[in-house]
């Protein structure tokens, strides 16, 4: 899987007149090849019946090339799947596209009769008012499709929010409460600038950035979701608790910041909490593992950080204090050894990069 988002290629969906207006006015601009020693009457025949099939070809090709332009949904990697399907709704994607796609053998089985209809008319005048005719009928098809062709539109909007990650990179995910320093935790971690973002499932910005090895190599991403995993699930609505379903399919390992001063408007007890529901959620059934992070250790006291580590150790959430890795994100102080845990993680995993 390439890095690209599976819906950039998602065609600008014109309204039901733009999609006439274009349709027709390209075919009158077609002019049918005609020898000049055919009667003047079967020369407009031929014209109209020419400006009838250019009309029907061109209608046609515009309607499958904005089928075409949607993705196989069925064949998405499951977390741009389940996406599409938080943001659009996958099942009504599909009705609305066969709705469309319904339309192309009206317009062929019009253009069959209006081009035999026009073969019988005994005068110019009739034959330019059988294709008027025709036009008015593929308009009438068309213009039912208006509300398709506006959720179709709505849908690719959505779907161009879609964040672009890299599902064949390992991610590193960050979690825990808001102000507790995860986004620039980020920014240390990863040797390019964060990629800040507004992603569909939060009103939120998401921070995004890759850390490249020493060869410049693409090794692993780190993404922080605030507005997701960043408060207990009683306070989720059901789109972000969508949304972590989403964020558990490309999850490799969870990084879990703490703060453990007062600093962040969050006590050690609710941080805590937040742990426990996260590890719930990826590590009972996905076994994707935690590391624990405790920052801001240079405005923390001992007896606060003796607090937390005394608390993680009677919930056995840590064998020891030598599991957890203290960081003052803010000036870098040991974000070296977060990386150090990390590359060896990746390591002893053998993952691809």
């Amino acid at each position: 899987m390439s890095k690209n988002v599976p819906f950039e290629k998602f065609y600008q969906i014109p309204s039901a007149q733009q999609l006439l207006d274009y349709s027709f006015s390209k075919a009158s601009s077609k002019s049918a090849s005609l020898p000049k020693t055919l009667p003047n009457l079967e020369k407009v025949k031929r014209k109209e019946m020419k400006r009838i099939e250019n009309s029907t070809d061109i209608l046609s090709k515009k309607i499958k090339g904005i089928i075409k332009s949607v993705p196989n949904l069925d064949s998405l990697p499951e977390f741009y799947r389940r996406l599409s399907h938080l943001l659009v709704n996958n099942d009504d994607l599909r009705k609305n596209l066969g709705r469309l796609n319904g339309t192309v053998p009206i317009i062929q089985r019009l253009e069959r009769d209006y081009k035999r209809k026009v073969t019988y008319q005994k005068t110019a005048k009739q034959c330019s008012a059988t294709r008027v005719e025709f036009f008015g009928r593929c308009s009438s098809v068309i213009r039912k499709q208006a509300k398709t062709l506006e959720f179709l539109e709505k849908c690719r909007i959505d779907l161009m929010q879609v964040p672009r990650v890299d599902l064949i990179l390992p991610s590193v995910v960050v979690a825990g409460y808001p102000n507790v320093g995860k986004s620039t935790l980020v920014g240390k971690i990863s040797s390019a600038q964060p990629q800040i973002s507004e992603y569909p499932f939060t009103t939120k910005q998401i921070y995004l950035g890759i850390y490249y090895d020493q060869y410049g190599s693409r090794y692993f991403q780190v993404i922080d979701t605030p507005g997701i995993l960043d408060r207990p699930m009683s306070q989720r609505n059901q789109i972000e608790k969508q949304a972590i379903l989403a964020l558990n399919t490309i999850a490799t390992v969870i990084i879990f910041v703490f703060d453990p001063t007062a600093a962040s408007g969050y006590d050690v007890t609710s941080q805590i909490k937040l742990l426990e529901e996260i590890q719930q959620i990826f590590t009972e059934d996905l076994e994707i593992p935690i590391k624990i992070i405790i920052n801001k250790i240079d405005f923390a006291s001992q007896d606060e950080i003796n607090l937390l580590l005394n608390k993680l150790t009677e919930m056995k959430m840590i064998n020891n204090e030598k599991d957890v890795i203290r960081t003052n994100a803010k000036d870098g102080e040991n974000v070296e050894d977060i990386l150090k845990y990390l590359l060896k993680f990746f390591k002893n995993r053998d993952f691809r990069r």
